[in-house]
């Protein structure tokens, strides 16, 4: 492998419920009621789409309706943005140590995620991560495409400038193995550490399921 395409949020960024807190924060937003008949079918559909665009999300959540989901995204994104400025973000154990043990080894790294530029820029600066990828792309970067379409992953190998069947695309959601899937990289894992099961990754065609990222150099026989 010479590029490793990593999910943020539940696979190289600990989750730890802000996502569905933010998503809470929109349909709040947009006068959805929490407490109504509605809310739990809407919490199941959210965390079934998670690692998707935002707007994307909120499009599906309010029926289509694209004008109330572009006022939720804008809650959304403010809700993690404040958890941001109050320290609430944190690394997946070792997933610094992983990333920079891939780019020791040749391997190129690039970071993708369904927020917002400016919301991805403050989490990379909360982490120091900075400098430490080769690329992080958002569906701005993407024609506003996010997972599962497959624009993500292209967009990480032309940065790159590395062939797709080069490629491993570690993921914690399903929409990550599917993007992985279509864009036709070489090896999609799943990781254990968010959004959704083993089973529900292998049936989206993970070849491969690790315990978290950390253990990602180690399934690619790297040094470390």
């Amino acid at each position: 492998m010479r590029l490793a395409v990593l999910d943020m949020a539940g696979t190289t960024v600990a989750d730890d419920g802000l996502v569905l807190d933010a998503v809470r924060r929109g349909l709040t937003a947009v006068r959805v009621p929490l407490d109504g008949p509605r809310f739990p079918a809407l919490r199941r559909q959210a965390e079934a789409t998670m690692d998707r665009a935002t707007l994307t999300v909120f499009g599906d959540l309010l029926d289509g309706d694209m004008q109330l989901a572009r006022r939720a995204a804008v809650a959304y994104e403010a809700c993690l943005a404040t958890a941001v400025a109050a320290g609430r973000i944190r690394e997946i154990p070792g997933a610094r140590v992983a990333i920079e043990t891939l780019r020791a080894s040749g391997v190129a790294v690039a970071l993708v995620c369904g927020f917002g530029p400016e919301t991805r820029d403050a989490v990379i600066d909360a982490l120091g991560w900075a400098g430490l990828v080769d690329a992080v792309l958002s569906p701005c970067d993407a024609g506003g495409r996010g997972l599962p379409d497959p624009a993500l992953v292209l967009g990480a190998a032309r940065r790159t400038e590395v062939e797709l069947p080069d490629a491993v695309v570690a993921g914690d959601a399903s929409a990550g193995i599917l993007a992985a899937v279509r864009a036709g990289a070489g090896l999609a894992v799943g990781v254990r550490t968010g959004a959704h099961s083993e089973p529900v990754l292998r049936r989206a065609g993970a070849q491969a399921v690790i315990d978290s990222v950390a253990d990602l150099p180690a399934l690619l026989g790297l040094p470390g």
